[in-house]
């Protein structure tokens, strides 16, 4: 066995811990409310990788077409 076995092992007896019902409910709350704010943009780096795959498919597309 080696030692990340055995140490699954020794968790896995532990006994589960009661979670208080106040944390569970904060916890739901702010993961609630951080789904539910959206997703922050950035323009310029969606800009930017949009760029440089366009590039890269250039640059294949020439060197592809250099084959020939």
């Amino acid at each position: 066995m080696t030692d990340i076995d055995e140490l699954l092992s020794r968790l896995r007896k532990l006994p589960p811990i009661q979670v208080d019902a106040e944390l569970s409910a904060s916890v739901q709350r702010r993961g609630r409310r951080r789904v539910s704010a959206g997703v922050r943009k950035a323009p310029v780096a969606s800009f930017a990788v949009f760029c440089t795959v366009v590039v890269y498919l250039g640059w294949a597309l020439h060197f592809t077409s250099a084959l020939y």
